[in-house]
């Protein structure tokens, strides 16, 4: 019973999703320098949301063109030696 008991105390102290979030997104913030309250932290937030966005322009233009750098490739492939 006291094991039982151990397990569901460690099950209450793990945190929400919510808090889970929430840390994460602290860690994030202060990895990246950021402070809240802080017109820095706007500034870095910006810069995030332009990287966000260019990297899925990438992905997106990756995703959209494999077919004909995958031919490319091919053909270097069968023009080289070896």
């Amino acid at each position: 019973m006291s094991k039982h008991r151990r397990e569901s105390k460690a099950a209450r102290r793990l945190p929400t999703l919510e808090g889970r979030l929430e840390l994460v997104l602290k860690l994030f913030a202060s990895a990246m320098g950021v402070r809240c309250g802080r017109e820095e932290g706007q500034t870095v937030a910006e810069y995030g949301v332009i990287l966000a966005v260019v990297t899925l322009a990438v992905v997106a233009s990756l995703v959209v063109l494999s077919g004909g750098i995958s031919t490319t490739f091919e053909n270097l492939a069968g023009i080289l030696p070896g």
